[in-house]
């Protein structure tokens, strides 16, 4: 694109330059921002896996102790006819224009009337698992959330790197060049005006 070396040409691409600088400062900010509240994301996922594997364990445990009292086959029956019992509500959070899950409230009913052939060691096995549904929800609003500031910083980066290397860059070097063309316009007409006023003199 061929640029025009003139001072109102000038104007337009010295405000095209600072408004690039301005924006470039801006979402370097927000890059920032996202890439602190990822960390702090990332810490919380590390200590909620840790909550959910500890209450998985006990779940676990004791889902053991059923099989052994009334044996697999009865157990897998009985799970076949074992309802959710659970409800989650999600509301959302704005992180720098980022829309973030989070876990408003999750009921899970715990109590679970039996067949009456069923044992205590299976109605407790099934109580530990719903116990451990809050804190995987949880764990899932942290995973989500995660992966929707991941890409967030990616495509901010990608912004940050177009302005920094390629557009503002482009605008710099179209300043300098019609800065230069002005200066030597200037010089040229300076050296006519001069040979005009030594013709005339003369």
């Amino acid at each position: 694109m061929q640029i025009k070396p003139t001072r109102m040409e000038l104007l337009k691409i010295k405000k095209k330059l600072k408004l690039a600088e301005k924006g470039h400062k801006l979402l370097k900010e927000k890059r920032d921002a996202l890439v602190m509240e990822f960390f702090k994301v990332l810490r919380g996922i590390k200590d909620v896996r840790q909550e959910l594997a500890d209450k998985m364990m006990v779940a676990q445990a004791a889902l053991y102790k059923a099989q052994a009292m009334q044996g697999q086959p009865d157990v897998e029956r009985f799970a076949l006819g074992v309802k959710s019992g659970s409800n989650v509500n999600f509301r959302s959070r704005n992180v720098m224009g980022v829309r973030l899950p989070e876990v408003k409230d999750v009921r899970v009913d715990n109590q679970w009337f039996g067949y009456f052939e069923s044992t205590v060691a299976l109605d407790n096995a099934i109580v530990k698992f719903r116990e451990s549904v809050p804190t995987l929800m949880r764990l899932a609003e942290k995973q989500l959330a995660l992966r929707r500031l991941g890409e967030e910083i990616s495509k901010t980066k990608r912004k940050v790197n177009s302005l920094e290397y390629l557009i503002m860059p482009r605008f710099e070097k179209a300043k300098q060049m019609i800065s230069f063309k002005l200066e030597e316009l200037e010089r040229e007409n300076f050296t006519r005006l001069k040979k005009i006023k030594a013709k005339q003199a003369a």
